[in-house]
């Protein structure tokens, strides 16, 4: 409070990595460890005149983990700067990074960007391309590519994982990468893929749909507010982190088979991506409902007259 005007608190949570984000277990150390950063969100989210959830799939872990007062959150999705991520780089630069790697145009280019830490689930991929690959099926018959941009603390099991399924000729570790690079990536790759165990809205992916790609991703987090199955993409069940990830990988396997078959579709549902960043997930749009919601919340505190 300021003399007679009272300034409004509003509260806008990311992960909630604090309490385990979507995910239905948290390691005990790690929970042990968070406990004084989950008491401070709790005292701020009942002190906040509003909290703003960040995609309208992650309304009931917010309700779940805050217990917001009726009235008190609201949705606002997190988006990005299209003029911004587009002006990094074009086809042209795209087609440079395929000819640096000597990657065929015919060939399917995977793309995953992230930290390289286990909850990314980079790992289930080599397995899951090991049998998406298998003699017969499309994408044997098209060849690919798995790109890994970014870097972090678990890329040596990544590495075993490629290695085990035989994979090195098929794999490339683009390690961290300028904003250049990583978005002439996103121009050289045919989907985007991330196939996270759990998230919380997911800015790379968003980048990636900026630039027309479709997404292969699970429902954690965000994710099935920007994916819609067989529009933009495909949406699988993600690892349950239980220590056995067969189902995890099989269900990545079949989706990366389906994109290969659907290649000829691939860059029409490209444009759905591109479409719904600009509906929904646009600076343009989102600074008008930022700006709405503060107002109203100004008003409702006297402090506009």
């Amino acid at each position: 409070t300021t003399g007679a005007m009272r300034v409004p608190l509003v509260m806008n949570p990311q992960g909630l990595e604090e309490f385990g984000a979507t995910a239905t277990r948290q390691a005990s150390l790690k929970r042990a460890g968070y406990a004084p950063l989950r008491w401070a969100v709790r005292r701020t989210a009942r002190a906040a005149d509003a909290i703003i959830a960040t995609d309208v799939s992650l309304e009931s872990t917010v309700t779940r983990h805050l217990h917001p007062r009726p009235g008190q959150m609201t949705t606002i999705p997190n988006g990005i700067d299209l003029v911004a991520a587009t002006a990094f780089a074009g086809p042209a630069e795209g087609r440079v990074l395929r000819q640096r790697h000597k990657i065929a145009s015919g060939e399917l280019v995977f793309l995953s960007v992230g930290r390289l830490e286990y909850n990314k689930g980079f790992d289930l991929m080599a397995g899951a391309l090991s049998r998406a690959g298998a003699p017969g099926s499309p994408l044997s018959a098209m060849g690919w590519r798995w790109v890994l941009v970014g870097s972090g603390p678990y890329r040596a099991d990544i590495e075993q994982q490629v290695r085990r399924h035989g994979l090195e000729a098929h794999v490339v570790f683009a390690g961290r990468a300028t904003d250049q690079d990583l978005h002439a990536w996103y121009e050289a790759a045919s989907v985007f893929v991330h196939p996270t165990r759990y998230e919380g809205s997911s800015i790379v992916t968003l980048e990636a749909m900026a630039h027309r790609r479709p997404v292969i991703a699970t429902r954690a987090g965000g994710l099935p507010d920007k994916v819609l199955p067989g529009i933009n993409g495909w949406l699988i069940e993600p690892d349950n982190m239980n220590g056995g990830s067969t189902g995890a990988i099989e269900a990545l396997a079949s989706a990366l088979v389906d994109a290969a078959a659907a290649s000829g579709h691939l860059a029409e549902m490209g444009e759905r991506s591109r479409e719904l960043v600009e509906r929904t997930f646009s600076w343009s749009v989102l600074v008008e409902r930022q700006i709405a919601l503060y107002d109203d919340l100004l008003r409702r505190a006297g402090s506009v007259r």
